[in-house]
């Protein structure tokens, strides 16, 4: 399959490292300026462009499209009615978003073994389970559109790098080398989604608020108390989240309730 890449920022980077690595299909990567046989020849079109630029490039590139055409947009936050002009010119429309984080163009992440979710026609979504397979990811078919796709994937992704920054900072403030607590919490997080993914949630939850521990949290609060006041909010904000997941793994109604009553102290 020839598979035009239009977009090269850093999913577009990743895209075209993992197919270019398995051989299966052509693939030429370009930024938004395109020459018109490459549009013409191209089997599937995707757009890895910022989300507020999908329609125009829609536009521009629809003319072009041959008519057996898929054209397919990486954004989990938009709908296919972004590629409107590409369905009129009788293009399979649809959305093929990696459920992956990208932090850099310089090194992006491996596909292999993530999660794309697809959505839009029955010919899309083939094409779409192509080009997944090729970069070693497996495949979910789902209204990626919807808000709360977005939300759940923001909540896990930017939630946990969001506490990763609070964590490392305590860890410095204890004599880790920056780079050292770096590495350290991020090869934690990795044994979480390993975790995640091979047992399940809420099977994957460990530590004193799962064992029902409630003089831990009494001194995680008064230690944290005295780092600081971002660190003591972040640990508040979470623990009865985490309590309901302990809930659901066997913690009793009146343990749950003694560990929450900790954090109004």
């Amino acid at each position: 399959m020839n598979i035009l890449l239009i977009g090269r920022g850093r999913v577009g980077k990743a895209l075209r490292r993992a197919l270019e690595a398995s051989g299966q299909h052509s693939v030429l990567a370009v930024g938004r300026s395109w020459k018109r046989p490459s549009v013409q020849r191209a089997e599937a079109v995707v757009l890895t462009v910022p989300d507020d630029a999908i329609e125009m490039v829609a536009e521009r590139l629809a003319p072009d499209l041959r008519p057996d055409a898929t054209v397919l947009h990486c954004a989990g936050a938009r709908g296919v009615d972004e590629l409107g002009a590409c369905e009129s010119r009788g293009a399979a429309v649809g959305i093929m978003h990696p459920l992956v984080s990208f932090p850099s163009t310089r090194s992006g992440p491996s596909l292999r073994g993530t999660t794309f979710t697809l959505s839009g026609s029955r010919r899309a979504i083939a094409t779409g389970r192509r080009i997944a397979r090729a970069c070693g990811a497996r495949v979910v078919v789902a209204q990626t559109g919807d808000a709360r796709y977005h939300a759940a994937a923001a909540l896990a992704a930017n939630g946990a790098a969001a506490l990763a920054f609070v964590s490392v900072g305590v860890l410095e403030g204890l004599g880790f080398d920056k780079r050292a607590a770096e590495r350290a919490i991020g090869a934690l997080l990795q044994s979480v989604g390993e975790n995640v993914e091979s047992v399940g949630v809420p099977g994957a939850l460990t530590g004193p608020i799962a064992r029902g521990e409630t003089e831990a949290v009494v001194h995680h609060r008064r230690a944290l108390r005295r780092v600081s006041r971002d660190a003591l909010s972040a640990y508040d904000a979470v623990v009865p989240i985490i309590v309901k997941c302990a809930q659901a793994s066997g913690l009793s109604r009146a343990q749950a309730s003694k560990i929450l009553r900790t954090t109004k102290a």
